[in-house]
């Protein structure tokens, strides 16, 4: 047998088609500014409350407990309210929320983070595990669903881990991602552009041109050949995003608060088919000191936003094909420190909402009346010494069952869930 000889830059070419050609053929990839088409499935939603927000304050409220520290000052003279089955905290806009939106709601108290650690608290809610590698849902749900639409997966802020499944867009400035929308517009006056019609056609005749020389060069290393194959593929259709551009609103017509912005930018990118899934994030719940002062209007301000979000995508038609997480770090501690504040505590909750869903109007009672984790019965959902804790990879592999996220991504991405929390009572 004859000895072939390959020189270093020869091994590692060949290595690297090799790594390339695996990667590409394991699971589906998404390309930014890609081709859209008439995508008519769901929209998935994340709404990152970062800092870790007090959830016995919120969505599972408690009560002091005699000869305990106090929980919350709000119980010494208030009581838990309820909307439909949801019980909540009678503090900040949290009545007004659950009583307008209890039909749409699964509340799920009791989740284990496992961690007093913002870092790892973020990475174990959003990704489903404690230590990194693992994608976000909305990168799933966005590889899984409609990869190919133009803006597919977009970000605000928190968690965004892709694995390299799909680019996500950083959605922070409407005036920058204006000028990426619209290049030919000029940023001080859109009624004006900075060429004419004509001489932009021959402008991108001529880039496309150079770009489909480039892609033929046989010198390309795999990642440079995928990177201009997706790109020529993306320019060949990016008049898509001119319809996002078309329902943006003038500066006037924006949210000025900059979460509920986060909220209409994301319903507009839905209804116009570039997006399907999104990250919205809301920092500021991290309350060591002045718990009280500083979190009520925190709370405040998240469902308040929520609120518009519904309103919005009900008045832009799209309510009924939304999905919303909304979850945090963890929870706050049941007891206020030395500062009056709360520090971190790792069993908090997530909230999962949808227009009219058969499993609204549902809460699961994951914790006791100091707020500590019960475990479960993993298909009744109801307290057993001899069930299951639930950990962020549950609530991760029933939203992946739930919104069809499976095959080769449970596979790639397998969250070893033993025991299945049947949160959606999906047959």
């Amino acid at each position: 047998m004859a000895h072939i000889k390959l020189s270093r830059r020869d091994l590692w070419h060949s290595l690297n088609k090799v790594a390339a050609t695996a990667a590409l053929s394991a699971v589906p990839t998404g390309r930014l500014f890609a081709a859209p088409h008439d995508y008519t499935g769901r929209f998935f939603m994340t709404i990152q409350a970062e800092g870790a927000w007090d959830t016995a304050s919120f969505c599972d409220p408690k009560m002091n407990v005699a000869g305990e520290s106090i929980i919350n000052h709000w119980a010494t003279s208030g009581d838990i309210d309820t909307a439909g089955n949801l019980p909540f905290a009678p503090v900040a806009n949290n009545a007004a929320f659950f009583n307008k939106h209890y039909n749409k709601m699964l509340v799920i108290n009791g989740i284990d983070a496992q961690t007093n650690s913002h870092s790892t608290g973020v990475l174990h809610n959003w990704s489903g595990r404690n230590s990194a590698g693992f994608p976000s849902l909305t990168a799933l749900f966005a590889t899984q669903h409609a990869p190919q639409l133009p803006l597919s997966y977009l970000n605000y802020g928190g968690y965004a881990e892709t694995a390299r499944l799909i680019r996500y867009t950083r959605l922070n400035d409407v005036n920058a991602l204006l000028s990426v929308l619209t290049p030919n517009i000029l940023p001080w006056d859109r009624a004006q552009t900075f060429q004419n019609p004509e001489m932009l056609a021959v402008v991108k005749e001529h880039q496309q041109a150079r770009l489909q020389r480039l892609r033929r060069r046989s010198t390309n290393l795999p990642r440079a050949q995928y990177t201009m194959d997706a790109y020529y593929t993306a320019r060949q259709n990016a008049a898509g995003l001119e319809d996002f551009a078309a329902v943006i609103p003038s500066s006037d017509e924006l949210q000025s608060n900059s979460f509920m912005q986060q909220m209409q930018m994301t319903v507009l990118a839905f209804k116009s088919g570039a997006a399907c899934s999104a990250d919205a994030v809301l920092n500021g719940f991290d309350t060591h000191a002045d718990h009280d002062a500083e979190q009520m209007p925190k709370l405040a301000e998240l469902t308040d936003g929520i609120n518009y979000l519904w309103d919005y995508a009900t008045q832009q038609g799209i309510a009924d094909r939304l999905t919303v997480l909304i979850a945090s770090d963890f929870a706050r501690t049941p007891w206020y420190n030395s500062s009056s504040g709360k520090d971190h505590w790792p069993i908090g909750s997530a909230i999962v909402m949808e227009n009219n869903p058969s499993w609204g109007n549902r809460v699961i009672a994951g914790t006791d009346e100091k707020q500590n984790v019960l475990k479960l019965n993993s298909n009744t959902l109801t307290p057993d010494t001899k069930g299951n804790v639930i950990y962020p990879k549950h609530i991760h592999q029933a939203i992946r069952d739930y919104l069809g996220i499976g095959g080769v991504f449970n596979d790639t991405f397998n969250l070893n869930t033993s025991e299945q929390f049947n949160f959606f009572g999906l047959g």
